[in-house]
């Protein structure tokens, strides 16, 4: 089953009962666009001026800007792929459910007067629970040439994503949460020897697919994020449907080597997949937090 994701990424609030995101930086406001199923496929509405139109359609190569071959295995590729992943994991994760790049088997980028660099790749990813292989991914990443800090455009589709089937497994979690005398609490995921207690996989996965969200957020041509360590996470009140948690999460840009602390709150539960509510920068010298204690599940 091939599933086909259209996203042009715009910053304004959710609405019809949607939380909207709060950031420190640029008062960070983002919105998923509507997500239509329809024959297996997941489908955004875009609403794009003619520049912007032209930026997102199917390549064809004009020989006056040629399109430029890429090493796989170097950073622009790399970049790209990994914004890429960071979509597919906002859009398509959940406690039970979490992608990484595994191939990167063709990429190549084309320069766009006066809008930008568009990156097309060719990949396959892999579901760290399931350890199962998609093999066919393709993506276009366009960054824009903009003076603020400016998402990139994700245009991505992934043969037999539907193939990983994880709501059982997101339903018996969201039910045990639901019921559960004491709300879940926990610190420092992995522990200083690496290990994540099993009880705590869920968390460590919800955190990761909010943190996908802030590093696609954040991604440009001069980075490359991946989220290192779960600070904190603690279970909110919630007066609807929804699961609320709070996490303060670290992350790591390897192209500058900085560990940067983000806090978030994220909501979940297994219909309507994972929002992050709220999110923003943490300064460099505020993780003296008090810890929580482990809740198992």
């Amino acid at each position: 089953m091939r599933w086909t994701l259209w996203i042009v990424l715009g910053l304004f609030p959710l609405v019809d009962g949607h939380p909207t995101l709060k950031t420190n930086q640029n008062s960070l406001e983002t919105a998923d666009a509507a997500l239509n199923h329809q024959s297996g496929s997941l489908n955004s509405v875009l609403h794009l001026d003619d520049t912007e139109k032209a930026a997102l359609e199917p390549t064809r190569v004009d020989p006056a800007f040629p399109m430029k071959e890429l090493n796989t295995s170097h950073y622009p590729a790399t970049r790209a792929a990994r914004v890429a992943q960071h979509y597919l994991n906002y859009h398509h994760g959940s406690p039970s459910k979490w992608f990484m790049v595994h191939d990167i088997k063709k990429a190549s980028s084309e320069d766009i007067p006066e809008v930008g660099t568009k990156y097309h790749i060719q990949f396959s990813v892999q579901e760290q629970a399931t350890k199962e292989i998609v093999g066919n991914c393709t993506a276009e990443i366009l960054f824009r040439q903009t003076e603020e800090q400016s998402a990139p455009e994700v245009n991505c589709t992934c043969d037999d994503l539907l193939k990983i089937k994880t709501s059982d497994a997101d339903h018996a979690l969201y039910l045990h949460i639901k019921h559960q005398p004491e709300p879940v609490a926990g610190t420092d995921i992995p522990d200083s020897q690496g290990n994540i207690p099993k009880e705590m996989e869920p968390f460590w996965y919800l955190g990761g697919i909010g943190a996908s969200f802030i590093m696609w957020q954040q991604s440009n041509e001069s980075t490359l994020y991946n989220m290192v360590h779960v600070h904190s996470v603690k279970q909110l009140n919630s007066e609807n449907d929804l699961l609320a948690f709070d996490y303060v999460v670290l992350l790591h840009d390897m192209v500058s080597q900085e560990i940067i602390h983000w806090h978030m709150q994220v909501a979940w539960n297994p219909t309507q997949g994972v929002k992050v509510t709220q999110c923003n920068l943490l300064p460099k010298d505020t993780m003296k937090q008090p810890s929580a204690e482990k809740h198992k599940i």
